[in-house]
């Protein structure tokens, strides 16, 4: 058994995927006392994590996925916007360039003899 969400916009989200909490909660507020003697059965409530979790799990495989491709992308992008940057800019990107080719080089081989 399937539990719909409640449809009044104070109290939740329409088409919230919270109505298990909803429904609870709405059950706490008509009556406190007799909320615990009106729960579901442990099978229903189960059955209903069960489904929730099912969900979650596939929200986070999606997720993951786009993070993915998103990832994959990103040399592509990086390589795209590097290339714009220096048809747009190619004075500045040369001087960057020799700018980091000398540290690079500093960095790997060493100050040289000359510069101390």
């Amino acid at each position: 058994m399937q539990i719909e969400p409640t449809r009044n916009a104070s109290e939740a989200e329409i088409g919230s995927d919270t109505y298990l909490v909803d429904q609870v909660l709405e059950q706490r507020k008509k009556a406190p006392s007799d909320a615990i003697s009106q729960d579901l059965p442990i099978s229903e409530q189960l059955a209903a994590l069960r489904a929730e979790i099912g969900r979650l799990a596939e929200s986070a495989s999606l997720i993951a996925g786009e993070a993915t491709a998103i990832v994959a992308q990103a040399p592509a992008r990086l390589r795209f916007e590097g290339e714009r940057q220096f048809h747009k800019r190619p004075v500045i990107a040369l001087l960057a360039i020799g700018i980091l080719s000398f540290h690079l080089a500093q960095a790997l081989f060493g100050r040289s003899r000359r510069m101390r």
